[in-house]
């Protein structure tokens, strides 16, 4: 069995977290139009509690906290706890967390929508070479610019790679066809990867954060990436940067 589909909650563990009561997730959910009972307007009980109920689970590693997102599918209002941060999925079955934090003087902030999977899972493009599909009659080049032919050529760099490495870690990295560095050349060839294991490093950021860097996050805001990159500091989304392809 795939280590992603194994359940990861551990059977009849009772929620004991030190930082964070239900009441209070509970009461913080009430405050967020998606999770409430009742739901955005008010009109219709779109997830009733009787069917998708308040509660939460506390990961005791980062390692438990990444097993139970890679998942997936969850139910609205699943709640997820590691340290003093706590994570609440927002779309039934989907993966868009409500991220909280418990600050040391008892303030509970809600600052963040986190969409986890492709957080944890991110990859990283690399340019390898430009590739010319044009060709050339008496030395002058004839400009047949196909895609195809490029995409051919990256797909036979992926099979060569693979059979020249049969123990990657990754099978699913692969060369894509994108803009050449050259704008001369007609495309560019990239090694597509999916990077180190970002996650540990990723939480750590949200654990060190300060009330007044959090507060002043735009929620679901694209100034957040121009506001809080290296080197001012915090870096929660530069998984989320490098996965839309967003240059520095």
């Amino acid at each position: 069995m795939d280590e992603v589909d194994k359940w990861p909650l551990e059977q009849g563990r009772v929620f004991a977290s030190e930082f964070f009561t239900v009441e209070e997730l509970t009461e913080k959910q009430q405050e967020n139009d998606w999770l409430r009972e009742g739901g955005p307007d008010d009109e219709v009980d779109y997830y009733p509690t009787y069917d998708y109920r308040y509660g939460a689970y506390e990961c005791l590693t980062i390692d438990e906290l990444k097993a139970a997102f890679l998942y997936g599918n969850w139910a609205i209002r699943q709640c997820f706890t590691y340290k003093n941060l706590a994570f609440i999925n927002q779309i039934n079955a989907g993966d868009e967390w409500l991220t909280l934090k418990k600050f040391e003087d008892g303030r509970l902030l809600d600052f963040e929508s986190i969409t986890m999977i492709r957080t944890i899972n991110h990859e990283v493009r690399s340019w390898v070479e430009d590739f010319d599909t044009s060709e050339y009659e008496d030395d002058e080049r004839v400009r047949v610019v196909s895609r195809r032919v490029a995409e051919e050529h990256a797909e036979a760099l992926t099979m060569k790679f693979h059979s020249t490495y049969p123990s990657y870690g990754n099978k699913k990295a692969r060369y894509e066809v994108d803009a050449p560095e050259n704008e001369k050349k007609d495309f560019g060839i990239y090694f597509v990867d999916v990077a180190g294991d970002y996650f540990p490093e990723y939480i750590g950021q949200l654990l060190t954060a300060t009330y007044e860097q959090c507060r002043s996050l735009d929620y679901l805001d694209d100034e957040f990436k121009k506001r809080w990159r290296q080197p001012r500091g915090l870096r929660v989304h530069t998984a989320r940067e490098l996965q839309e392809g967003i240059a520095e």
